[in-house]
């Protein structure tokens, strides 16, 4: 599961990485030569045949679009803020993916130390199970010997009763 989801998230990376050198590429890329004068300075004045046709002398129709306008302005305006909003965004969801990213290696470093705890808690495991089979062993040995000096108090007893008997005669009879 941890691998499938390494995986997942490799590719969702590889993906946004892909999606910022083609935003970068077609964004911030060189300016053609072949845009007109104006756009190559970034002084836009209105369109290069309006300027043309206000060089040369001919009359235009004012449609309230011009540099000056109040409409021209909020349009730029509104311009600039969709700018800001969509920079905002896209700065939103760089730090999401760094997040992700981040969280990914976070699981990633978590299964691992998981599964270098799993062969201490074998090995644990195993150690409980052998400590419990030796003490089971040890309890059996501990009865065995019980019973064996139970069965021996009497051999002693007898030894013992030998040895006084042999100690009376050899006093009684060697004294």
């Amino acid at each position: 599961m941890s691998n499938n989801f390494k995986s997942v998230l490799e590719i969702r990376t590889e993906n946004l990485k892909q999606q910022r050198s083609r935003r970068e590429h077609f964004s911030q890329g060189a300016v053609s030569s072949s845009l007109p004068p104006s756009a190559m300075t970034g002084h836009h004045t209105g369109s290069v045949l309006l300027q043309e046709d206000v060089a040369g002398g001919d009359v235009a129709i004012d449609m309230g679009m011009g540099p000056g306008s109040s409409r021209y302005q909020e349009q730029l305006t509104l311009l600039d803020e969709q700018d800001s909003y969509i920079q905002s965004r896209a700065t939103t969801m760089e730090s999401i993916e760094t997040t992700i990213v981040e969280l990914g290696t976070i699981f990633q470093q978590l299964a691992h130390m998981v599964h270098e705890q799993e062969e201490m808690v074998q090995r644990i495991d195993h150690n409980v199970e052998s400590s419990e089979m030796n003490i089971e062993a040890a309890h059996g040995e501990l009865l065995k010997y019980f019973r064996s000096v139970t069965n021996n108090r009497w051999l002693m007893i007898k030894v013992f009763l030998v040895l006084i008997v042999f100690f009376i005669v050899f006093v009684v009879f060697l004294a």
